[in-house]
């Protein structure tokens, strides 16, 4: 893999699970088998339906230790003490762990069980090669009758070692592309069903090349792909292989250098495998992070780590380099299907008194719903959604604010008419009556707002000079800070909480609308991106209908599901009309969306 230099980080998490006790599940969920891989080897359950059909191995490099863990994102397995791990496989039986210290120059067999270091091979920190040495070694594979072996990069050479740490036969030793004498750096030797190796050689331009089980050549390809990283050749005869470069990309590709397949937007990973049910993963180690992508999507369907993000605590991981897949004891050749969004049911449940846009609205407890303003208006609209009337009205006509509930009172915040203001004000809702709050910092129009555990945040918008890339928490007093930024300033986004987290969806920044979905953890003050549009939106309302997110608005007619993890965003309704600005609040498990440029309110649900 890459020859990156690694650095020392250690985790104090050290959450290690014996034998849990294995879940209730239905047959739905798991066939009746003997144990499989993950159950004789750690005591480890089966798993559920899903994306992951098992457990991850993941190297972790820069943190110094390898890791297993499940697809809910539990580490039921971790070894701290290795030294920058650049690959983690499991060897025959899934007894251990074998592991290559890339810049430790160093091996070492890890037992599952018990941790022990059962086997270690070259000299810490010294590099070389004669026997007993190596110099900067990738990819260490246990394969048949305890035989070992390695990628030795920078020794231009494949060796293989017996048990006994004898070594029996060196491939290349030339660092010149001509394979078996010679190898350009190296830097994966994947065993093949047949007893022969794939070799990766990532000197430019980098080649693939395929060699017998007597080590002589059958084919070689030269790379569509700067920096090839641990090509894969799969059932179909084509070669899956990432391309360890920022930007990077995971290509599958056949044995004439054909591209037939690819994904993009990474950053340096440096290993992609197919899983049994056809899902890819992939370690996109300078994301920090391992990703499994669904290949017809091209989306990514699970990941663990935060993107771009390295760290150390459960969740994080730092330039994760080597991965591996433990079976479950389910059934796993089955292929993978995405689950299929269920239709959402749209329903007409009332008028507004007039065309309404870029109005500000919350959810009562009561099931009553308050909408604020809106182009060239200052109303307070209340009552259910099938019969609003006014109840009161703002100092001046509004629009482009956000509005929160605080105890039993609605806040707005911001918005303006012909320019932006930094205004706050306190909504009865019972009685209408309006009082001003301590203003703003400074003005703030086209901002979305979301409340976390009774606290209010303020996501983006438009200062009258500048679009806002601030989070805002408003503390006592009205006081604000600044908890985030996101990446790009933005305004007109759709805005809404779920699960304690902050949901940002599409937007309009500097470079036009753009199509991300973002999250934002409030308590760690992270923000990442989770999803993409179909296309670039702005103008739209993001809304939780019970455990739901729905988009409208940007001027389509289309209602999409926004994943509440990873995974892609899908169109579940249609509306009778295009709607652009409109308000939405969340009534238990129905959504109502109002106005948007016509006086219609719907439900959905």
């Amino acid at each position: 893999m890459g020859l990156a230099s690694a650095c020392s980080s250690a985790d104090p998490d050290r959450r290690t699970i014996s034998k849990p006790k294995p879940p209730a599940l239905t047959p739905h969920h798991v066939r009746r088998l003997p144990p499989g891989p993950a159950q004789r080897a750690l005591g480890l359950p089966p798993v559920p339906r899903g994306p992951l059909p098992g457990y991850l191995l993941i190297a972790d490099r820069n943190n110094n230790r390898a890791l297993i863990v499940s697809p809910s994102k539990r580490i039921v397995w971790q070894d701290e003490g290795l030294r920058g791990p650049d690959d983690a496989f499991f060897t025959p039986g899934f007894r251990s762990i074998i592991t290559n210290e890339e810049f430790n120059d160093t091996l070492t067999e890890v037992s599952l069980r018990t941790k022990a270091r059962i086997w270690r091979y070259g000299h810490d920190a010294v590099p070389g090669s004669s026997p007993g040495y190596l110099n900067t070694p990738d990819d260490a594979y246990r394969i048949a009758k305890g035989m070992t072996t390695i990628a030795d990069i920078r020794n231009c050479r494949i060796v293989e070692l017996a048990h006994d740490k004898r070594v029996l036969r060196i491939l290349g030793g030339s660092c010149v592309h001509d394979p078996p004498r010679g190898f350009a750096s190296p830097n994966g030797d994947t065993p093949l069903p047949d007893g022969g190796l794939l070799v990766t050689e990532i000197g430019p331009p980098g080649w693939i090349d395929r060699l017998a089980p007597n080590g002589s050549l059958v084919w070689s390809v030269r790379s569509p792909i700067a920096y090839p990283s641990d090509a894969q050749l799969l059932r179909n005869g084509r070669i899956l292989v990432a391309g360890f470069t920022d930007p990077g990309r995971i290509v599958e590709m056949t044995r004439d250098g054909r591209i037939t397949w690819s994904i993009g937007g990474l950053n340096k990973p440096s290993l992609a495998v197919r899983l049994p049910n056809g899902l890819i993963a992939s370690n996109d180690d300078y994301n920090h992070r391992v990703i499994l992508i669904d290949p017809p999507t091209k989306r990514i369907v699970w990941q663990y780590g935060h993107t771009g993000l390295p760290g150390t605590g459960p969740g994080y991981l730092n330039k994760p380099d080597g991965l591996d897949f433990l079976p479950s004891a389910r059934l796993v050749t089955q292929s993978y299907k995405p689950r299929r969004a269920a239709r959402v049911a749209v329903r007409r449940v009332g008028s507004l008194p007039s065309a309404l846009s870029k109005a500000a609205a919350v959810a009562l407890p009561n099931g009553n719903v308050v909408v604020i303003g809106g182009v060239a208006s200052n109303a307070i609209l209340a009552r259910p959604p099938s019969h609003l009337r006014a109840i009161g009205s703002l100092p001046t006509p509004t629009h482009d604010a956000a509005a929160a509930m605080r105890g039993s009172a609605v806040i707005l915040y911001g918005g303006g008419e012909s320019t932006s203001v930094p205004t706050v004000l306190r909504i009865d809702p019972s009685s209408g009556k309006v009082r001003a709050l301590r203003p703003l910092d400074e003005p703030l129009s086209d901002l979305g707002a979301a409340n976390v555990r009774g606290t209010t945040y303020l996501v983006g918008g438009y200062t009258g000079t500048k679009y806002a890339s601030a989070i805002l928490r408003v503390g006592a007093n009205d006081r604000t800070t600044t908890i985030a930024r996101l990446p790009l300033g933005l305004r007109y986004a759709g805005v809404a909480a779920y699960n304690d987290r902050i949901y940002v969806a599409g937007g309009l920044t500097t470079r036009g609308p753009t199509d991300l979905v973002q999250l934002v953890d409030p308590t760690s003050r992270e923000v990442r991106d989770i999803a993409r549009l179909p296309q670039p939106l702005a103008h739209v309302a993001l809304v939780a209908a019970g455990d739901r997110l729905l988009l409208v608005g940007g001027g389509t007619r289309n209602v999409y599901e926004i994943p509440t993890g990873y995974g892609s965003v899908r169109k579940v309704a249609t509306l009778p009309q295009p709607l652009t600005d409109p308000s939405a609040v969340s009534l238990g498990k129905t959504a109502v969306v109002l106005g948007g440029g016509t006086n219609a309110v719907y439900e959905l649900r």
